[in-house]
């Protein structure tokens, strides 16, 4: 007792160690390995499937050009990392300025990308919303920019390669009424690209799922990113224009505006199939239609097979360059330069 007032013990150090502290909650970074790892273990299921499928007695005695494959495989990687500069883009335009550096998030869109694997597009745009949030941006400002980068991807690229398709007069071989088609889907897809829709659409999607936060896109951020993706359009189609120059050295000049323009029509086709992994049905069926119009049958089926290989062996380059990249150590910072020393003046 002090001055009339009980005082309690001091609790020693020691004590206080041996009273059982409760266990502590299991971190939520457990649940995220969980999360992360189901997620790998997903897309090397759907891509070892997708090897079991193909056809590889078909390639045996296949001759190549292997200068002209390594040119498109280039090029269509530059396509996958011009995805990476689009998303990044509009991020920034919907006010995500604090972002992780370039290779961070090309390592987050090249997992993303394999995704495209499994049957229907969530994986895709889930699995790439799911680990770029935890970089600490903005799930809404990244469910808007997903949608707005994969949208943009559709209808530039759609529309481009339509009009390459629109113009050539060999196109009526496959149906008189396709480029009345093509004028439809070009048009519509403008219109819902549209900022007035397209923010009309989205607030309308969160508010059936009921979650996010609506964030509003402009002209500006729908026209760079539809620039970005019509120069997307005439990369990708060139990569597989080249590719099939590797394969079927038959092939005219004049034919590669409508190659660009047949491949950019049948990745598009196969983006828009649900259900179908990376859409490959519909997409090997389209490409098989159109290209029989510049091809033999067999040598047509020949490219089709070996576009469908060669894509995935480039969806797995880029995933590996990304990874690379993001696992090399950034240089440190130069020292700032010493400020020289200023004798005091003699008083």
């Amino acid at each position: 007792m002090v001055n009339g007032v009980n005082q309690e013990p001091e609790q020693s150090a020691t004590d206080a160690e041996s009273i059982p502290q409760p266990a502590p909650r299991k971190p939520r970074r457990m649940r995220s390995v969980i999360i992360r790892w189901a997620f790998y273990l997903l897309i090397i299921a759907a891509f070892g499937y997708f090897i079991a499928t193909v056809d590889w007695a078909s390639l045996e005695g296949a001759s190549v050009n292997w200068g002209w494959l390594v040119l498109a495989s280039v090029i269509a990687l530059g396509f996958r990392y011009l995805g990476v500069i689009v998303w990044r883009r509009v991020l920034t335009r919907l006010g995500a300025h604090e972002l992780p550096r370039f290779r961070t998030m090309s390592d987050i869109y090249a997992k993303a990308w394999l995704a495209r694997y499994v049957p229907g597009t969530v994986p895709w745009i889930a699995g790439k919303i799911y680990m770029a949030a935890q970089h600490g941006i903005s799930k809404s400002k990244l469910a808007v920019s997903t949608l707005v980068e994969a949208a943009a991807q559709v209808v530039a690229v759609g529309t481009v390669s339509l009009l390459m398709l629109a113009v050539d007069p060999r196109i009526g071989e496959v149906s008189p009424f396709f480029r009345v088609v093509v004028a439809i889907g070009a048009v519509l897809g403008l219109v819902a690209m549209a900022p007035p829709v397209f923010n009309r659409l989205l607030a309308f999607g969160l508010k059936i799922l009921k979650r996010g936060t609506p964030v509003e896109v402009g002209w500006r951020l729908v026209s760079e990113a539809l620039g970005l993706y019509a120069f997307g359009a005439l990369l990708s189609g060139a990569a597989f224009a080249l590719m099939t120059r590797a394969v079927a050295p038959e092939v005219q000049s004049s034919d590669m505006l409508f190659l660009i323009g047949a491949f950019g029509f049948s990745g598009v086709v196969g983006m828009l199939t649900p259900l179908v992994p990376s859409g490959l049905g519909t997409r090997d069926a389209t490409q098989m239609a159109l290209l029989l119009i510049v091809l033999p049958a067999s040598t047509a089926a020949l490219v089709v097979l070996v576009s469908r290989v060669w894509s995935a062996a480039v969806d797995v380059l880029f995933w590996l360059v990304a990874y690379v990249l993001e696992r090399v150590p950034r240089r440190p910072a130069p020292p700032a330069p010493a400020e020289p020393e200023v004798d005091a003046p003699a008083g």
